[in-house]
């Protein structure tokens, strides 16, 4: 059995069934990632690169990730924002990143670095 497999004597199976539940952040329901699924695999790729591990991330650095360049118009902006917000708090409810006291910047979990490597580990395996 493969190394990747493991992740704190969980089968990486009963992590991906854990993160498909929905969860509860601050009393409201936070529907379940779905980390094999396109929108939600391109979001754990783009905050898992070695450069965002070390300095953290922001809800602008994404946006240029996943969104591209933003739009001219203020209220294309804000929707932009509202979106990754809404994305990020998506991460922080299955506690795979956390905001950082005092400023505007996140940080991958413990947890985090071990789910989002075995999934992109899996993603890519090749079986014959």
């Amino acid at each position: 059995m493969l190394r990747l497999a493991w992740i704190g004597g969980q089968r990486l199976g009963e992590l991906n069934e854990r993160l498909e539940r929905p969860t509860r952040w601050k009393g409201k329901r936070v529907r379940a990632l779905h980390p094999f699924g396109a929108p939600d695999s391109t979001l754990l790729e783009a905050i898992s690169c070695g450069e965002r591990a070390v300095r953290g991330f922001r809800n602008r650095d994404l946006q240029l990730i996943l969104f591209g360049p933003p739009a001219p118009l203020l209220e294309e902006k804000r929707r932009g924002s509202a979106r990754m917000s809404r994305q990020l708090r998506l991460l922080r409810a299955h506690h795979l990143i956390h905001r950082v006291a005092r400023e505007h910047r996140y940080h991958l979990t413990k947890f985090g670095r071990q789910v989002i490597t075995a999934v992109l580990a899996a993603r890519r395996a090749i079986v014959t």
